[in-house]
């Protein structure tokens, strides 16, 4: 049960992180763009042909300089998770130089995959996504716009998410029963 109560308080925390981040940006509107948000923390964003099959993205910090590449050809919804997912690594995860490369399948990966050690590699792909989820449908301004729209594929365009990763939004935020 301890592990449950230190998850559940992660990401407590990590969705506090997100808010402040946007509100200290002024981004706290949707939908978020979080190209922006990368370069106004002087993060370079980059589309990318990456030689290995399934890669979706990578962000590296090397001294002052940080860099997210993406996926060329994934969908712009798709690219916008993306980019959410790795700034969800720099702002958690790279205190210091490295990097952390993302295949599709992490993108996807969830806390029933983890087995919440906060030290595995897979908690830290599980509190990316749930920071990016954070970051581009914060939970009061979806539940401000279901309570106005509570139609799936209208909630998505309004956040410029997949219909995928809205629902699985309002789901975790407990609005579809």
């Amino acid at each position: 049960m301890s592990n449950f109560h230190s998850y559940k308080e992660r990401m407590t925390e990590i969705e506090k992180k997100a808010k402040a981040i946007l509100k200290r940006h002024n981004l706290y509107s949707i939908p978020i763009d979080p190209v922006v948000l990368a370069n106004v923390n002087g993060i370079k964003v980059n589309n990318a042909v990456f030689s290995e099959e399934g890669i979706s993205g990578l962000v590296a910090k090397r001294g002052d300089n940080v860099s997210i590449l993406v996926k060329n050809n994934d969908s712009p919804y798709r690219k916008r998770f993306t980019i959410a997912h790795e700034l969800g690594h720099v702002f958690l995860h790279l205190a210091k130089d490295g990097d952390f490369v993302d295949n599709n399948l992490d993108l996807f990966r969830d806390i029933e995959e983890s087995d919440l050690n906060s030290n595995d590699a897979s908690f830290r792909e599980v509190e990316s996504n749930y920071f990016a989820a954070c970051l581009l449908m914060p939970p009061d301004l979806v539940i401000q716009a279901y309570r106005d729209d509570k139609n799936l594929n209208s909630l998505a365009n309004k956040f410029k998410v997949s219909e995928s990763a809205m629902g699985i939004r309002l789901n975790k935020l407990g609005l579809l029963k």
